[in-house]
């Protein structure tokens, strides 16, 4: 078929992206820079598939690691769920596969936070598994290839898509061809301003035939984004600071956090300070402002994270409950949202 023929063609003569775990075999590194670059630039992944191989260089060794030493390797990645599914798998191949990473598409599946993207990944790379891989650059090479406006994000587009990347796939050779396509997306079916001249596939580009190039893929859901509006009481008592572990099902999960007070829009500080929430938690306790940071912003894929930290000094020990007393020179011992880590970071503040 001219389409896999010329991609397998242009992979081998001007492919030149490369990538630290890119043709390995190792199922476990595989599968680590998988998870670590979903929704996640390659740019701002890669450092992090290198600290982690550095520190946990198996399996066996982020399965026994702390979850605290974890969670503080992966900060600033974001998306944690990630990280807490990450730890549960590597768990799961010690304890049910006794520390060997399976090597079939239905078992790799079967672990934690693996979808069929990713297993198929792994299968394919790992061990040239007949299986395609199909991420957003599959998606968006396909789909202005033989121009299919099916929106991605649908069930039926799932499937059709799914359906052609199979068939397209050339026996022997899938581990090279999923790389293939997935590069070629990343570099020359770029999601704005693709290189149409120097594509070998143009002349028979549905797409670009007939000039809706900019058009596909098409998706059916419109992102709506929430801004939320964080207020971050930085409490400190003696050279101690009070914070808590997020649980829930919010965002952060497991990751730390100052005493927040969150509101449905933006409020001044003086505002702050005469809200039922802030005399509530200081209640009788004298305290004197320290400082107020500004404002900063962290943009999640559904919502708009808005923060400012209000740095508090108090005469006597609050009683604060679900909060837990932690001395200021040991913050770097727990993982904290990006949010926060920009905040501790900002020397220029003067904080601590």
């Amino acid at each position: 078929m001219f389409f896999t023929t010329q991609l397998l063609e242009w992979n081998h003569q001007h492919n030149s992206r490369t990538m630290p775990w890119k043709g390995i075999k190792d199922p476990y590194r595989i599968w680590l820079s998988e998870i670590i670059l979903q929704q996640t630039r390659v740019e701002q992944g890669q450092p992090y598939y290198e600290r982690f191989i550095t520190t946990y260089p198996t399996i066996q060794d982020l399965a026994a690691a702390p979850d605290e030493a974890v969670f503080r390797l992966w900060q600033g990645l974001g998306y944690y769920a990630r990280c807490k599914n990450m730890l549960a798998a590597a768990r799961q191949v010690v304890q049910s596969y006794q520390g060997r990473f399976p090597d079939t598409y239905e078992a790799i599946q079967s672990l934690k936070g693996v979808g069929p993207y990713t297993a198929a990944a792994i299968a394919s790379f790992a061990f040239n598994s007949h299986h395609a891989v199909l991420d957003g650059n599959v998606f968006r090479v396909l789909s202005r290839y033989f121009g299919i406006d099916t929106p991605v994000d649908s069930t039926a587009g799932k499937k059709e898509f799914a359906a052609l990347a199979q068939e397209l796939l050339p026996a022997g050779q899938s581990a090279v061809y999923n790389q293939s396509i997935m590069d070629f997306g990343a570099s020359i079916c770029k999601p704005q301003q693709p290189l149409c001249p120097q594509c070998p596939l143009s002349k028979k580009c549905v797409a670009l035939r007939q000039q809706i190039v900019a058009l596909l893929p098409v998706k059916s859901k419109k992102l709506v984004i929430k801004k939320r509006y964080f207020y971050y009481i930085v409490l400190d008592y003696k050279g101690q600071v009070f914070i808590r572990k997020r649980t829930g099902n919010d965002i952060w999960q497991n990751l730390h956090e100052f005493i927040l007070l969150e509101t449905p829009s933006p409020i001044t500080v003086q505002e702050l300070q005469a809200s039922s929430g802030f005399k509530a938690l200081l209640q009788d306790v004298f305290y004197t402002v320290q400082g107020i940071s500004p404002a900063f912003k962290q943009q999640l894929t559904h919502q708009t994270i808005h923060s400012q930290f209000l740095l508090l000094s108090a005469a006597k020990k609050p009683a604060i409950t679900n909060y837990m007393a932690v001395p200021i020179n040991r913050l770097n011992n727990y993982a904290f949202p990006k949010t926060i880590t920009d905040f501790l970071e900002n020397k220029s503040l003067g904080l601590f």
